[in-house]
C-alpha cells in the first residue's frame, strides 16, 4: 500500500484491466473532493481491489497527483454500492507511461460524482486511511515544488 506516482498507479491498473478482460465492464469510478479541497478518484475492480488517486489541478488540463492501492482484500458489497451512488459523470485521465517515454496511459469512461468521498473512506481500514494522509502530504509537496501554493498579489 505504498504511495506512488500517478503514472505508476495508472500502469498497475492498466495491467490488471488488460489481464482480466471479463471484468472490464464491472470496473467503477467515483470522483469527489476531500476535506482539504483536493480531488479524489477511486477505482474499483471486483476481486482486484480499490485504488485511490488524489490530486490537484495544475491547470484546467493537468492534474498533479499520486495514488495508492488502498484495498487489496475482498471488497464488500457496501463499498461497491457506495461507488454506484452519486451523479453520473464522464471522466478522463491521461498519464505518461512510467517507463516508456513515448507512450501514455488513458483511462476514460462514465463514473460517478459525489460532493465528498468521506462516506467511502469511512469503510476503509485505519491503515488505508493513513494512506489518504500520505497522499495529501505528497500533493502538498508537489504543489510547493511546482509553485502552485504561492499566493497572488
Amino acid at each position: 500500500m505504498s504511495v506512488r506516482s500517478l503514472a505508476e498507479i495508472m500502469e498497475e491498473m492498466r495491467k490488471r484491466y488488460k489481464r482480466y478482460p471479463e471484468l472490464c465492464r464491472k470496473w467503477r469510478v467515483l470522483a469527489g473532493s476531500d476535506e482539504y479541497g483536493f480531488s479524489d478518484l477511486f477505482f474499483y475492480a471486483p476481486k482486484l481491489g480499490v485504488w485511490q488517486i488524489k490530486g490537484d489541478l495544475k491547470s484546467p488540463y493537468e492534474l498533479v497527483g499520486a495514488g495508492a492501492r488502498v484495498s487489496a482484500r475482498k471488497v464488500d458489497d457496501e463499498i461497491r454500492k457506495l461507488m454506484e451512488k452519486g451523479t453520473p459523470m464522464p471522466f478522463g485521465l491521461i498519464s505518461p507511461h512510467p517507463e516508456l517515454k513515448d507512450r501514455a496511459i488513458i483511462a476514460a469512461g462514465l463514473g460517478r460524482y459525489q460532493e465528498t468521498t468521506k462516506q467511502l473512506k469511512e469503510h476503509l481500514t485505519s491503515r488505508e486511511r493513513r494512506v489518504d494522509a500520505e497522499l495529501r502530504k505528497r500533493i502538498e509537496k508537489l504543489r510547493h515544488e511546482l509553485g502552485l501554493d504561492i499566493a497572488y498579489l
